[in-house]
């Protein structure tokens, strides 16, 4: 038998709930996962670091929208490398809903390597984020 009831579907539209972003904190001085919890901007700042930390496709644990695709194989020049890298981290940071967009790149050159600097706009806030990229020509 099937059960009956009276619950009814209504034909209003749900609104979206957004899911809260708190996480725990990554200690990564002694290479441990805190106990402490952190949550809105800090918590963007440490997904960031994470998703730029990883390479995509490289680790069953994270899902294919994890991570990034950086390939620093090939020697193209500057242009297509300033190109390149703001597209890999575009693709790779907006996976994450809670990330509005990333702009404003800028790229300072010293010696063999670049200091990638970017603003990530967020749900909670913007930021400024900094990251090093190595083995540039």
């Amino acid at each position: 038998m099937i059960p009956q009831g009276d619950f009814e579907m209504s034909d209003e539209e749900l609104e979206p709930v957004s899911l809260p972003s708190r996480t725990y904190k990554l200690d990564l001085v002694n290479k441990r996962i805190s106990s402490q919890t952190i949550d809105g901007l800090d918590a963007i700042k440490q997904v960031v670091f994470k998703i730029l930390s990883t390479t995509r496709f490289e680790h069953l644990i994270y899902s294919n929208d994890f991570g990034s695709e950086v390939d620093l194989s090939a020697n193209r020049g500057r242009s297509v490398f300033e190109s390149e890298v703001q597209r890999w981290v575009k693709e790779a940071l907006t996976q994450d809903d809670r990330i509005v967009a990333v702009t404003g790149f800028s790229f300072v050159y010293e010696l063999d390597s670049a200091l990638v600097n970017f603003t990530v706009e967020s749900e909670f806030g913007r930021y400024q984020e900094t990251k090093e990229v190595g083995a540039v020509v």
